[in-house]
């Protein structure tokens, strides 16, 4: 089954296949995707601000910064996400390597 790539990532769909293992990785993988996207987004804020600073723009500063701001509030969401995520990956192969014993 494919995950479509701009599903909400807390819909209800999240939820029934986050607890099962066959949909780990592709969650997993869809997660960090989305992390690194606001990620480099956060790091380009970052970068404007200063380069805005230098050059005296004022206006581009602020908004760059909200830009550094609202992309981090989001990959932090994702980022404990992620650890959510590799979270059950690690305690479904825990009780797997239990039952094989």
């Amino acid at each position: 089954m494919k995950l479509p790539r701009l599903e909400e990532m807390n819909s209800e769909r999240f939820l029934e296949e986050a607890f099962k293992p066959e949909f780990h990785s592709k969650w997993i993988k869809d997660t960090l995707l989305r992390r690194n996207i606001y990620l480099w987004l956060f790091l380009t804020g970052i970068a404007c601000i200063f380069i805005t600073a230098f050059t005296g723009q004022m206006l581009m500063s602020i908004l760059s910064l909200f830009l550094a701001t609202v992309s981090l509030v989001v990959m932090t969401k994702y980022d404990t996400q992620l650890f959510f995520l590799r979270g059950l990956k690690l305690r479904d192969e825990d009780s797997g390597e239990a039952q094989a014993d």
